[in-house]
């Protein structure tokens, strides 16, 4: 649907039903005018509430960008990730206040701001979980090699059940290297190359040396 034009369309005929309202009778057109207005009545409802959820989810967006997780967490990789991800766009700016404008001026332009708040609120939480300590590194490493161990359909099922953002936390912790244009499906077959690599050195590390 083109809204520009149906905008234009309505315009024209709003502009020829003023010109000629005193002037127009008949049951059939009456008819069909009550239809156009029941429409009407309809679209401009769903409109409002479409037009409410946006202005929510762009306040929400905004406040996300604000927020102290933001002043602590977000990156440059981050919202190059999150663009590239949410709409298929390149991040061209250099420092981070640009590169915030130059996110929120994108995610509007395309209307994903609920998309876009939900993957920051995935970041910010896996950067806290990463930022919080030895525990969860040494939980990850287990995690790790548990997956080395796994068949191929297991592993897929649990590959399958976690984030993006946590992949990347796997992996992060265990030394695998990759970059903001790692896709999902790449860092998948990453993990499970390392994983099965590590699990098996393992497995080796316990073999007795006299067998």
């Amino acid at each position: 649907m083109n809204y520009s034009d149906l905008s234009s369309r309505l315009l024209h005929v709003g502009e020829r039903l003023a010109k000629h309202a005193r002037k127009i009778d008949g049951e059939t057109l009456g008819r069909s005018a009550g239809m156009l207005t029941a429409q009407l009545n309809a679209f401009e409802e769903d409109l409002e509430s479409y037009l409410a959820s946006r202005k929510s989810g762009e306040f929400f967006l905004e406040t996300l960008l604000r927020s102290p997780a933001a002043k602590r967490h977000l990156t440059i990789v981050m919202l190059k990730h999150g663009l590239r991800e949410i709409v298929g766009k390149r991040l061209k700016s250099e420092d981070l206040p640009a590169a915030k404008r130059e996110f929120i001026e994108l995610i509007h332009e395309f209307g994903k701001q609920n998309k876009a708040a939900e993957f920051l609120q995935e970041a910010f939480a896996d950067a806290f979980r990463v930022e919080s300590g030895g525990k969860d590194k040494l939980h990850l490493q287990r995690e790790f090699i548990s997956l080395g161990q796994l068949a191929d359909e297991e592993f897929a099922q649990e590959i399958g059940k976690r984030t993006f953002g946590e992949l990347r936390r796997i992996a992060s912790i265990n030394g695998i290297r990759f970059t903001d244009k790692t896709t999902k499906q790449r860092l998948t077959a990453l993990i499970r190359r390392y994983a099965q690599r590590a699990a098996f050195n393992i497995a080796a590390a316990r073999v007795p040396s006299h067998i």
